[in-house]
């Protein structure tokens, strides 16, 4: 896996960071599916895995067809695979809109705000 830190880039927030990360990503990857990530500042990070203790949230990103870690600032970790060869539709991938940028995400890896906003069904698949 490719790992790239971003430190000159100035966010403020996990939202700001997500978009910073999906544009350099963009740059890199055809079509470019969060799947997983860490935000240093309060301690969040997805997939949360019941149990789990240190970096489980990155072991899940590196197993899962991670192909690129881009750390922005010093707070906000992104895990990212190649989402060009996915098969549609995948009701594991959710795809988000974030202050007009739009992006992919396994639902694992989606905010509870996100899962929020598409109708996330706990049991997998995305309703609305």
């Amino acid at each position: 896996m490719q790992r790239i830190a971003l430190q000159d880039v100035e966010v403020s927030s996990f939202s700001q960071a997500r978009c910073a990360a999906v544009d350099k990503a963009s740059e890199m990857l055809t079509r470019p599916a969060i799947v997983a990530w860490k935000d240093d500042r309060n301690g969040r990070m997805a997939p949360e895995i019941p149990g789990a203790k240190g970096d489980r949230w990155h072991d899940y990103g590196e197993h899962n067809n991670g192909a690129l870690e881009l750390q922005i600032g010093d707070s906000y970790h992104f895990i990212f695979a190649e989402a060009d060869g996915f098969v549609e539709p995948d009701t594991n991938l959710a795809t988000l809109d974030d202050n007009g940028r739009t992006f992919m995400c396994l639902n694992d890896a989606c905010t509870e705000e996100d899962k929020q906003k598409l109708g996330y069904f706990s049991g997998g698949g995305i309703g609305g």
